[in-house]
């Protein structure tokens, strides 16, 4: 499609042609094919694309992001997710049945985290806490069935999709959520995970202190040592 083909001459345009680019790193790396285009050149693109096609319909705005995350490169999918977290659509437009679509084309802690967390980031917050639980029964089953899938990358999806909600929230239901998360994955020891379950604990503690700290001394022996470690640090120094 149109918008695509010029989104991707923008990559085109702004690649890097480095001796050792971050290809390899294992945060980023997806084996995807990558232009070595850095996070602030995307959100440059994302913002000039998006200053000229500001009062794009809804519906065409997904098309280019699903053209973006079924593109080839590791670029494509996070400059989708940036376009996500920078334009308002209408409340309601892009929900569980989209995003589970759209993992499906998303590999490694970049592509994913990318989704998952600038799409509810506090620039956009277009999953917030109050729209998530406006339908609960929805979002509910589509974050235990991602907790669920044999998909690894789905099921750090289930853990970082809570991570921007339960900073904001005091909602218990969404810790319930939050801890049966963790209690369905917290013996898995691959890192994406194991950083995820860390991730989640503590950015719960702002609004659910006592409760984490709790699970934490209960759970120990078979929590994830980073995720034990990393939480108990943040409640000893008071660090929300």
């Amino acid at each position: 499609m149109r918008h695509h083909k010029v989104l991707i001459a923008g990559l085109e345009k702004q690649r890097r042609k480095r001796a050792h680019s971050q290809a390899n790193d294992s945060y980023l790396s997806s084996g995807h094919h990558y232009y070595d285009v850095s996070v602030p050149t995307l959100r440059t693109l994302a913002k000039a694309w998006l200053k000229n096609n500001g009062g794009i319909p809804d519906a065409e705005f997904i098309a280019v992001l699903d053209a973006l995350y079924r593109g080839k490169s590791y670029e494509e999918k996070v400059l989708a997710s940036i376009l996500l977290s920078y334009h308002r659509t209408r409340p309601g437009t892009i929900g569980p049945k989209l995003l589970d679509g759209w993992l499906e084309h998303l590999v490694g802690w970049a592509e994913i985290d990318s989704l998952c967390v600038f799409s509810s980031s506090a620039a956009r917050r277009d999953f917030t806490e109050d729209e998530i639980l406006a339908d609960w029964s929805e979002w509910a089953r589509f974050i235990r069935n991602l907790a669920r899938d044999k998909n690894i990358n789905k099921r750090r999806a289930a853990l970082v999709f809570l991570t921007v909600p339960l900073r904001y929230s005091e909602d218990k239901r969404l810790a319930a959520l939050g801890f049966e998360v963790i209690e369905e994955l917290k013996l898995e020891r691959h890192i994406m995970i194991t950083k995820a379950v860390s991730w989640l604990l503590r950015s719960m503690l702002r609004h659910h202190e006592r409760a984490v700290a709790a699970y934490v001394r209960e759970n120990r022996p078979s929590l994830p040592a980073i995720a034990v470690r990393e939480t108990t640090r943040k409640i000893t120094t008071g660090r929300k």
